[in-house]
């Protein structure tokens, strides 16, 4: 490593990068109905799903959210996606990164972490 590398966290032992590597759970491009809202709020904001993975979900959200914030989550999957009647998702998590709208009518989109969720009847 060359001295100006030093202290840049760059690794040189490949085997190194396979024991610290953490599969990454498979994301899908489901877009569903998600509401949302921050612990203490009572109303609820919409989104709209773009993409769900059994540890997280992206989503268009109405308006930017601070990193670290914790949200409740409700993801209504319709019929379509489950083969049977519309199941409802509550989930908890944090959010984890915030993407820029492109366009100025757009919202940004929100990357949460879900740790802990639960079906709620319809």
């Amino acid at each position: 490593m060359a001295p100006e590398d030093e202290g840049l966290g760059l690794r040189t032992d490949p085997a190194q990068d396979r024991r610290n590597y953490v599969t990454r759970a498979p994301r899908f491009p489901i877009r569903a109905s998600v509401q949302y809202r921050q612990g203490g709020e009572e109303s609820w904001h919409e989104g709209t799903t773009i993409n769900i993975s059994r540890s997280g979900l992206l989503f268009s959200a109405a308006g930017p959210l601070e990193p670290q914030t914790v949200l409740e989550m409700r993801i209504a999957f319709p019929a379509e996606l489950t083969g049977e009647s519309e199941t409802n998702v509550v989930c908890w998590g944090p959010v984890v990164r915030i993407e820029l709208p492109g366009r100025q009518d757009e919202g940004p989109a929100v990357a949460a972490s879900i740790f802990r969720y639960r079906f709620k009847s319809s």
